[in-house]
């Protein structure tokens, strides 16, 4: 099987979707044969990534609303010409804006089937693209207008797939009626390590034996990390600390509200090569974001053997059971910091839920995702 795969987000970029895709590609590619279409510089180039696989780096400009995001150019021309050439039996686009859009046009018009999946909520997601720039009052018919495009833009797919039940129903009360279910996958095997990684983490960031509250992911202005630190702030203490792993244009903002709150019990790693030994120093793993699709940073920490705290809303709400977390309201300073202080000060609980967790996290891995998404094809393959 050849498969086109077009994506708006890639590489050198980090995120829950570049990582899926890295991963979920690699293995896919070890049987079929894979063309990505991916934004790149300034020019075109063709990359052979690997013998079964080869990207094609379309130039894209930067996003001006979202440091760290580049805009592929839309030349549908010269996209249609490398389809024509590279005759994929299946389209499959993430993020279907507007390289996307491209692959999903030219399946379209040359009845080659197609599937797009739904990686962002775009309702929600839209005032968080713009940095909170949107006005309040446009809130609401940005809402509608944006439920409009995705309906006049998926129903014309071969499948539109969702990493959550509630997210595929939610797709359908739009109208659509190809929705199919697909988490999303973790490659457990890039955290392989040692136990003893976690304490050479801690000592050094001079963790010490304070207990640690984690979160590992882009530091920007969607993942509500002013929730998350204003939640620590009401329970700090000299015997715990908070640990933010990652990097992201939101970096100075965050830290400066970690002065603001007086807040001596943080620390901010940037980014770090080996999450696995963050996730094995920490004690408790939480995120406040409330747009996350799926949640990958959940399942990884999960796979460590975590509880983990997350809002009740979209993936998080799917992701964590009672047995291997907790879930707030979105937005909820005081009732996540509330959690924390539960899972910190009662040890019988951690243990319980660190037990249970690496159970709920094998329930998505990527070996499983892959295997879901061939199922998928093949079976619009045979036309059903």
């Amino acid at each position: 099987m050849k498969i086109a795969v077009f994506t708006d987000t890639y590489l050198p970029q980090t995120n829950g979707v570049v990582t899926y895709l890295v991963d979920s590609l690699r293995l896919l590619s070890k049987n079929n044969k894979v063309v990505l279409f991916a934004p790149g510089g300034s020019e075109f180039r063709v990359e052979q990534r690997s013998p079964r696989m080869k990207i094609y780096w379309i130039p894209a400009s930067p996003f001006p609303f979202y440091e760290g995001y580049r805009i592929a150019s839309f030349n549908y021309g010269r996209v249609s010409g490398i389809l024509k050439r590279e005759k994929p039996d299946i389209v499959h686009a993430h993020a279907p804006v507007p390289l996307g859009l491209q692959g999903l046009l030219w399946a379209k018009r040359h009845n080659v089937p197609s599937v797009v999946t739904y990686h962002t909520h775009f309702p929600d997601y839209l005032p968080h693209l713009l940095n909170g720039r949107l006005p309040g009052f446009l809130h609401g018919l940005s809402h509608q207008t944006v439920r409009q495009l995705i309906y006049h833009v998926f129903k014309n797919v071969s499948a539109v797939t969702a990493p959550t039940h509630e997210l595929c129903e939610e797709l359908r009360s739009y109208g659509l009626r190809n929705v199919a279910h697909l988490p999303n996958g973790v490659d457990f095997r890039r955290f392989r390590g040692k136990p003893a990684d976690g304490a050479v983490f801690r000592r050094r960031h001079k963790i010490g034996r304070r207990r640690v509250v984690l979160y590992v992911g882009r530091i920007s202005f969607e993942k509500r990390l002013d929730v998350l630190l204003e939640a620590f702030s009401m329970i700090e203490n000299s015997e715990r600390v908070l640990v933010v792993v990652g990097s992201g244009p939101y970096m100075g903002k965050l830290k400066e509200l970690a002065a603001a709150l007086g807040m001596k019990g943080v620390i901010f790693t940037g980014y770090v090569k080996d999450a696995g030994a963050a996730y094995r120093c920490a004690d408790v793993f939480a995120s406040a974001s409330d747009t996350e699709t799926f949640g990958m940073t959940f399942v990884e920490a999960m796979h460590a053997g975590l509880p983990v705290i997350g809002v009740r809303m979209l993936g998080a709400k799917e992701v964590i059971t009672p047995k291997c977390g907790l879930l707030v309201e979105p937005g909820s300073p005081g009732e996540m910091g509330r959690a924390m202080e539960k899972l910190l000060d009662d040890k019988k609980l951690r243990a319980g839920m660190a037990k249970e967790a690496p159970k709920r996290a094998m329930q998505y891995s990527m070996d499983k995702s892959v295997k879901r998404t061939l199922e998928i094809y093949r079976g619009l393959l045979r036309g059903g």
